[in-house]
């Protein structure tokens, strides 16, 4: 009779051990009827072990983007009881988090306690991702592939060119750079064909995109999952260069938004003291190109963002800064060699914030970004 019972209590004990170890809670993400993906217990701990710093709570863009997911319309949570509610996910998806325990918070206070989310995405007909830029230009010098790359290479010959010149408008919001062409205010970038829309990573900041377009990887493969992280253990396509003894060089603003390793780094500063670096990247940019034209230039603009952060989106500062840097890009383009694969493209959008701008979430503001691919 001892035996029997002890045989028992030793079973609780091991069905109890075994329901403690599964999740504690699962919420299903579908999308047309169908399983997407899952957000449970296990993946909230994957973050909470990743991030810098420790966390109760995660962007609920940050799971869903780690799904599959980038651009959504509506998003709709259920629950056991059948109650939904729905809303327009460009409306709370910059704020909503979802917390340890599986409950949804938004800025309002809300709390949400679902076992399903139910996804709306936009229909899209084609957009490149910021994955693509490295091993296309990769693909352009018959350099060996990126590993585990996921960009795909978006130039049908390879071989045919001495350069190339990749230059990063930080910040560059697709629609405003799209309306600015329209109204006449753009002569540079009016003229140029085949300027695409792309969508960066998450989560839309400097760091990330700079990883994933140096690498064609995402941050979970390059390990650049946010702020902090300034630097990344996976091959870049500076790396596959240094490799084939080519060179590159760097033209920066103020200092490294992300390690840039082998390559020769030029900070410009703002050594007139006129509150922009944009000025001294293009002098330096023109410096480099008439003296020591490298295989590879990369030309970093900063001043875009900047006035973004301080003065929003939709500001006369902003829009200046973006008619500055088209004139700036059009005698760059005079100046630069024949047989020159020229790529421009924004490592994210921005979205007017009551005090500015910002970016950061999985929002359209912020994830479509411009690629264009010149060939010169």
């Amino acid at each position: 009779m001892l035996k029997n019972k002890t045989k028992i209590i030793l079973l609780l004990f091991f069905v109890f051990f075994l329901s403690s170890c599964g999740p504690a809670w699962e919420i299903n993400v579908i999308e047309d009827g169908r399983n997407t993906g899952v957000i449970n217990q296990e993946s909230f701990e994957f973050y909470d072990d990743n991030y810098k710093d420790e966390t109760s709570e995660i962007p609920l863009g940050q799971t869903l983007y780690d799904i599959g997911y980038t651009l959504i319309d509506e998003i709709t949570f259920k629950s056991e009881s059948d109650s939904s509610v729905t809303y327009v996910w460009d409306e709370m998806g910059e704020t909503a988090v979802i917390q340890g325990s599986g409950e949804i918070t938004l800025e309002d206070g809300t709390k949400i306690s679902a076992d399903q989310i139910e996804i709306e995405t936009p229909s899209i007909s084609s957009y490149y991702s910021i994955m693509d830029i490295a091993p296309t230009i990769a693909y352009a010098f018959n350099l060996p592939e990126l590993p585990d790359t996921k960009g795909q290479v978006r130039l049908t010959e390879s071989g045919v060119w001495d350069h190339a010149v990749m230059i990063f408008l930080d910040g560059l919001n697709y629609d405003i750079l799209t309306s600015l062409i329209d109204t006449g205010k753009l002569p540079f970038f009016k003229q140029l064909n085949g300027i695409q829309q792309g969508i960066t990573v998450f989560p839309p900041i400097t760091t990330s995109s700079s990883a994933a377009l140096l690498t064609g990887t995402p941050p979970k493969e390059n390990g650049v999952y946010g702020y902090g992280y300034r630097t990344t253990t996976t091959t870049t396509l500076f790396d596959l260069f240094a490799e084939q003894g080519k060179s590159v060089t760097a033209v920066e603003g103020h200092s490294l938004a992300f390690n840039l390793r082998n390559a020769e780094t030029i900070l410009s500063g703002d050594r007139d003291e006129n509150g922009f670096t944009n000025d001294n990247v293009f002098e330096n940019s023109l410096e480099v190109i008439r003296s020591n034209m490298p295989d590879l230039l990369y030309i970093h603009f900063h001043d875009i963002d900047e006035m973004g952060h301080q003065y929003g989106p939709f500001s006369s500062e902003y829009e200046t800064a973006i008619i500055q840097v088209d004139s700036y890009l059009e005698e760059i383009f005079t100046r630069l060699p024949e047989d020159t694969l020229i790529t421009i493209f924004g490592d994210h959008g921005m979205h007017k914030t009551e005090d500015g701008g910002n970016h950061g979430t999985l929002t359209a503001a912020d994830l479509i970004i411009p690629i264009i691919f010149i060939e010169k």
